[in-house]
């Protein structure tokens, strides 16, 4: 079991912005040519550094020709690749991959959107061993593939299995020039899959938002580092399935502009799960509380248990009202169960909260059960009943094991905002005020409620849920696509996720039973909540495998739990 600031960039890279990439490239270029002694100069550098991104996107591309229906085979028709390129460096990696395509005799097509005397610098060094192994660019003029010749579309379209775009890269910005909107234009036309080298031609990466027209690729290669358009709402869409293709950037300028964005993926999950005490009892394995449920939600209260005895926890208590219990031990078998009993009412809003809801009454029997766990769970399916919001808030302050709050008790806490949610007013302030570490799970909605509005943009996420993490001291996951995970000393971790599966009611509830099982056995907030996104995801990706996006549900996901532990 490692912590996660114990991995190093290769196994969990930095996600940088164009700027710290643009700045690690033109560093790298300097330290690569000073450190050569032999003369060399940054552009001989540059070009060491295209080469390698050249090959790198020449091997996914042969991979992915490869996994095609009509790849070739014994005596099979070999189709051929078209790449666009542009005059900068973007065009350059495109003449690289296409110098490759060629020795390798796979037929391409480079139709370049800028005369040969426009390439300069490292893209001029790869145009000349472009042309030296035979290669010839076809200049795009915009009418050449299109402008009423739906014949000569139809062929070209016809003659490629794959698209590469080169044609801009990251760096990006602005409306596209016509001469490049009907380049992109064109290949949509094509209907023949597109891969994009570091960013889709259209999308604007300074702004952070597609441009009309935009190429939709199927996948983008993403030279160096993973960039954060890849993986949110305003990109992902475009950029398809995001392939980070690592350089040989020195360790010491990686770590100099390193902007404390992490990506993590499932890969890391065998190396943050607990590990297990073969010779402990069901207590050494992991004592969690759980305090869920209602009369109108008692299904909230099954998944989140279910999760987590799916999840590795040696013994799970429930705590739910006395009404509700008939229905939860009809459902379950392995939890302990605390039935919180009506005490007379007096702090319940009617005859039904007093019988189906939390009330401050309850609290001592909660408080004596959580004397013998190792984490405490609190919100799947409370209600919003004001004697709830009371309990909560009471409750909260007295645990003394580290915690998850969600759903319900995250609105309860939302309730102190007397006015306007944002950092400064008093659900920020209860959070700060409980000592104990804890892991908070919101999605956007009941972040807002308790924080104020998030930014129009996602990617100006990782920095708003910095600073909520920071004033609250806590461990801030937000559920969505992607999920982010923010803790205290500045660190951000992005999960990448898209999955419109997860998008049900309950999703969220076995995702907290996940990470208060992990947190019992013995996780800090942080390794919990990553590894906690890690495993619902994985779930989630193997549920919608075999039962598809429209017909899962949050209980099958729970069945699925225990292959989402499986360490191939």
């Amino acid at each position: 079991m490692k912590l996660l600031e114990q991995f190093d960039y290769r196994e969990l890279p930095p996600v940088l912005s164009t700027d710290a990439m643009r700045a690690l490239d033109a560093a790298t270029k300097e330290e690569m040519a000073r450190d050569a002694g032999d003369g060399s100069t940054a552009v001989d550098a540059g070009y060491c550094l295209m080469k390698q991104a050249g090959a790198a996107l020449y091997r996914h591309v042969v991979d992915v020709l490869g996994n095609m229906d009509d790849a070739p085979g014994l005596g099979a028709p070999r189709k051929a690749v078209a790449v666009f390129v542009g005059g900068g460096n973007n065009g350059g990696d495109g003449l690289v991959l296409a110098k490759l395509l060629i020795e390798a005799g796979i037929p391409c097509t480079v139709y370049s959107l800028a005369a040969a005397e426009k390439f300069k610098n490292e893209a001029k060094l790869a145009l000349e061993d472009f042309v030296l192994a035979g290669g010839r660019l076809v200049p795009y003029t915009g009418a050449s593939l299109h402008d009423g010749l739906p014949a000569r579309r139809a062929a070209a379209a016809s003659a490629f299995s794959l698209v590469v775009d080169c044609m801009l890269g990251n760096g990006a910005s602005g409306e596209l020039r016509e001469l490049y909107a009907a380049a992109v234009r064109d290949i949509g036309n094509w209907n023949v899959p597109v891969v994009a080298a570091d960013a889709p031609t259209g999308y604007d990466s300074r702004e952070h938002l597609r441009r009309e027209p935009c190429i939709n690729a199927v996948e983008t290669v993403l030279f160096g580092f993973p960039r954060l358009d890849a993986y949110i709402r305003e990109g992902g869409k475009f950029f398809g399935r995001p392939i980070v293709a690592p350089l040989a950037y020195p360790d010491s300028l990686v770590c100099k502009f390193d902007e404390k964005i992490y990506l993590a993926t499932e890969s890391l999950i065998p190396q943050l799960l607990p590990k297990r005490d073969e010779w402990g009892d069901k207590r050494e394995q992991g004592c969690a509380m759980i305090v869920a449920g209602s009369g109108n939600m008692p299904g909230a209260a099954v998944l989140c248990t279910r999760a987590a005895l799916r999840s590795g926890a040696g013994l799970v208590t429930l705590a739910s009202p006395e009404a509700v219990m008939p229905v939860l031990q009809a459902k379950l078998s392995e939890p302990v169960f605390c039935n919180l009993q009506d005490m007379a009412g007096q702090d319940a809003d009617s005859v039904d909260d007093r019988a189906m809801a939390l009330a401050p009454a309850h609290i001592p029997q909660i408080l004596e059960k959580a004397k013998h766990c190792q984490a405490f769970a609190i919100g799947p399916g409370l209600s919003g009943a004001e004697c709830t919001r009371d309990a909560v808030l009471e409750l909260l302050p007295q645990i003394k094991c580290p915690m998850v709050i969600d759903a319900d008790a995250l609105n309860a806490i939302a309730s102190l905002n007397k006015t306007v949610a944002s950092t400064t007013s008093g659900a920020a302030s209860f959070l700060r005020g409980i000592t104990i570490p804890g892991v908070l799970t919101p999605h956007r909605r009941e972040c807002e409620r308790l924080f104020g509005p998030l930014p129009a943009s996602s990617i100006d996420f990782p920095a708003h849920l910095r600073n909520i993490a920071q004033i609250t001291n806590k461990v801030l996951l937000l559920k969505g696509a992607p999920t982010f995970v923010a803790i205290p000393d500045g660190r951000v971790y992005v999960v990448p996720a898209c999955n419109s599966g997860l998008a049900k009611g309950g999703s969220g509830d076995v995702l907290t039973g996940i990470i208060v099982a992990l947190l019992s056995q013995g996780l800090a907030p942080l390794e919990a909540a990553v590894l906690g996104a890690l495993l619902h995801q994985k779930a989630g990706k193997i549920t919608r495998d075999e039962l598809g996006p429209y017909s899962m549900l949050p209980g099958d996901i729970v069945k699925k739990i225990s292959r989402a532990f499986v360490v191939p």
